[in-house]
């Protein structure tokens, strides 16, 4: 992702939005420990994900085909 990619800024603002809501829930439920334990740990989560999409020679994941085996937008 470089920051010129179509709705990279509202991607990173949704999972920020997500990671303060986890936090804010565990700090309710839990304690101030917890809350930034799972705040941290959601984080952590992203940064895997959006690595792993960088490191080269791992595979997407397959999606299944669209229903009425056609191309997607084509028909």
């Amino acid at each position: 992702m470089t920051p010129e990619t179509p709705g990279l800024w509202a991607r990173v603002f949704v999972r920020a939005l997500v990671v303060v809501a986890a936090g804010v829930m565990a700090l309710g439920f839990l304690g101030p420990g917890e809350g930034l334990l799972i705040a941290g740990l959601t984080t952590l989560t992203y940064v895997l994900m959006w690595l792993r999409g960088r490191t080269p020679g791992v595979p997407e994941p397959r999606r299944a085909p669209e229903p009425g085996g056609g191309e997607p937008g084509a028909g």
